[in-house]
């Protein structure tokens, strides 16, 4: 399955999509308050084929409810059903609970109730347009969602293989994420991050204080919220939009590449914001779907591994501090720039690591 996103355009003709994410999140409502009433009264939560035949009846009571696409009300049964079982399972904190119209965001057509034909989705009756950015084919369902500035985007779930990418170059990097430098490769090169929360800091804050200082439920406090969540996701826009050309230039010149499995939580609690502002996990998971597009090797290494603290030679320097950026080896005598010789050592590490699970000598990607 490949999902491709394209943007709808706004008119008028929206008012009834957002009309059926809001009539989803009632039905989701009633669904939780269902189940909750039930296990009071018997101690067990209903079937999903029985809590879908009970819904179908109430929708053929509801006009409401009739507006919205009957596979379409059976996908959230069954979505409220797997929310409960990652529950029980402990995959998930908490059970599912009730959410505002405003925090549900989107439903889900199946086989049926819709039609596609160039940039016109017709959902019933009616058509809407988008802008059509690439080709589609084979589309087994279509996810219709809504983002916090209201705006509108048809995920077309795709059943076909995606496009394999050539390669340029085949030789093989070791990565070391930084505070100061995003990226320092073993070759050298160092890439920094645009820091683009960082950028735009302070209009976030001003903004936020002009949000505060609204009336609450009035007409311009719903204006000063729009306005801050503009900026916000023009931030995760510019953010995406580097993560995946990144990925795309690394993987496009080298058959091989070794990173560290970072430990984002404690990261998190040392630097807070900056962190997040970098985002290493979301360009690690671009990284790795890239990957496969090209045919190279993305190779992961164990986050306790000494890698800037090992000198060519193997002696280790367990006294090394974080904040000393350079140190020289006791036993060789070599100047160590910690973020370079933690990337060739990520890279030594990695090409033995696969090398040991390939059983093989030479690692084809190099």
């Amino acid at each position: 399955m490949y999902n491709i996103s394209f943007k709808a355009y706004n008119n008028k003709k929206l008012k009834q999509i957002h009309r059926n994410i809001n009539t989803s999140a009632w039905i989701w409502n009633h669904i939780i308050s269902l189940q909750k009433r039930h296990y009071k009264l018997y101690g067990k939560f209903i079937n999903v084929n029985k809590l879908q035949k009970h819904i179908a009846k109430l929708r053929n009571k509801n006009l409401r409810w009739k507006e919205l696409n009957s596979q379409s009300v059976q996908e959230i049964c069954q979505r409220s059903d797997n929310a409960y079982k990652r529950f029980f399972k402990k995959l998930a904190k908490r059970p599912p609970k009730f959410k505002k119209a405003k925090a549900f965001n989107s439903f889900v057509l199946k086989q049926s109730g819709w039609k596609i034909k160039e940039n016109v989705l017709t959902i019933g009756k009616v058509n809407y347009k988008f802008s059509k950015s690439r080709e589609y084919e084979n589309i087994k369902r279509i996810i219709v969602k809504r983002n916090k500035l209201g705006e509108i985007f048809f995920i077309l779930c795709c059943d076909f293989k995606p496009i394999k990418f050539e390669r340029v170059g085949d030789s093989a990097i070791g990565m070391d994420f930084g505070m100061k430098s995003y990226l320092t490769l073993s070759n050298g090169q160092e890439i920094k991050s645009p820091e683009f929360l960082k950028q735009n800091l302070k209009l976030i804050q001003s903004l936020n204080k002009a949000f505060s200082k609204k009336r609450k439920c009035s007409n311009n406090r719903k204006k000063a919220l729009n306005k801050l969540q503009k900026v916000h996701n023009d931030v995760f826009n510019k953010r995406t939009d580097f993560e995946w050309k990144l990925a795309h230039e690394l993987c496009k010149h080298n058959s091989f590449i070794a990173i560290e499995d970072l430990n984002l939580e404690a990261m998190k609690k040392l630097w807070g914001r900056k962190i997040s502002d970098l985002s290493f996990s979301s360009f690690v998971n671009k990284l790795g779907q890239v990957a496969l597009k090209y045919n190279t090797v993305l190779q992961k290494v164990d986050r306790y591994y000494a890698s800037s603290k090992t000198c060519s030679c193997g002696v280790k320097n367990k006294e090394l501090k974080l904040s000393e950026r350079e140190w020289v080896c006791s036993s060789c005598g070599t100047v160590h720039q910690r973020d370079l010789l933690a990337s060739n050592n990520i890279l030594s590490e990695g090409i033995r690591l696969y090398c040991t699970k390939h059983k093989t000598d030479i690692v084809s990607a190099v």
